[in-house]
């Protein structure tokens, strides 16, 4: 469901500046744009950067009377609109494409400048849900049924843990940084490869419906059923970002510590 603006609301978008401090992280930049609003932008040709209004202009914001539209004025490059709240949801805004509904509510907008990645945050109002009383029921599949107490949904999350916590393109852990990410858990303090392949298996054959997918997948591999489980999960939402709280406090794991 699009996230419907209403008139009195704001869309905010933020870039970091780094033209103003060099040797530094730059600072972030931004514009609050209201129902009506349109921002066009380009690359400024003196510094690289982000600039709103510039000449010629390669892309546009508007905020219509119920969703935010981007457009893509450029020839030939591809912008990627990410959702910063689902893994590795994302839309792509093709050259010359028009008025394409960002659909998210916290967008990430890259922008491919050279040999760089200029990146935008878009933060529109949360969407319009139908009252729970009028939404239809029906019975749940098996596939949603996954027990969020089990040491397999551990497991799921610690693969899942890289790309919900903001990269689409986060590398998939692999057996062993599972196995050093949930040490810090009571249920996994002697879990071992073996034991952390023993429940990979039992998703991708018995809970989730992805055997298909790690069958086409680099001869169906391990790391294959795990780069397919996470990409299944995130997709429907089976893991979130409020799952991560089922994890060890990420300093006091060596997994990711590199």
């Amino acid at each position: 469901m699009y996230t419907v603006i209403e008139a009195d609301m704001e869309v905010i978008m933020t870039w970091r500046n780094n033209a103003r401090h060099p040797s530094g992280s730059g600072t972030r930049e931004r514009i609050n744009l209201k129902v009506g609003s349109q921002l066009n932008f380009g690359i400024s040709s003196r510094t690289g950067e982000f600039q709103p209004g510039a000449t010629p202009s390669i892309g546009a914001f508007e905020v219509s009377g119920r969703h935010l539209l981007f457009s893509n004025f450029t020839l030939s490059s591809t912008f990627v609109i990410e959702n910063l709240e689902g893994g590795t949801e994302l839309v792509k805004a093709r050259p010359r494409q028009l008025d394409m509904v960002i659909p998210f509510e916290i967008s990430r907008i890259l922008i491919p400048s050279g040999a760089r990645m200029i990146e935008l945050t878009a933060f529109t109002p949360p969407p319009h849900l139908l009252g729970s009383d009028l939404a239809t029921t029906v019975p749940e599949s098996e596939m949603a049924q996954l027990d969020m107490t089990s040491k397999y949904f551990a497991v799921l999350v610690a693969l899942c843990e890289p790309r919900l916590r903001g990269s689409s393109m986060a590398a998939v852990p692999s057996v062993q940084q599972v196995v050093e990410r949930l040490r810090g858990v009571k249920q996994f303090r002697d879990a071992n490869r073996s034991s952390i392949n023993y429940h990979i298996d039992y998703l991708a054959e018995q809970k989730l419906p992805v055997s298909q997918w790690a069958k086409y997948m680099d001869e169906g591999r391990m790391h294959s059923k795990r780069e397919a489980l996470v990409a299944f999960s995130l997709r429907f939402d089976l893991v979130r970002e409020e799952h991560l709280g089922l994890l060890p406090d990420l300093k006091s794991s060596r997994a990711w510590r590199h």
